[in-house]
């Protein structure tokens, strides 16, 4: 009894460990996405300055 409860503890910590891992891990790449894109946007509109008075006449 004692060794089941042994190994059901080391599988419940294994269990917690790995799907907070996976919680980490989508966060990550989800704040990658997002700088990569404020990243182009910021890039794009760099490098494409609105002409001389068109905010003017909008």
């Amino acid at each position: 009894m004692s060794v089941f409860v042994c190994a059901a503890s080391a599988l419940s910590v294994a269990i917690l460990f790995y799907s907070w891992r996976s919680y980490a891990e989508t966060v990550q790449v989800n704040d990658k996405k997002m700088r990569e894109r404020v990243t182009f946007m910021l890039w794009t509109a760099a490098n494409n300055p609105p002409e001389p008075g068109a905010l003017a006449k909008s």
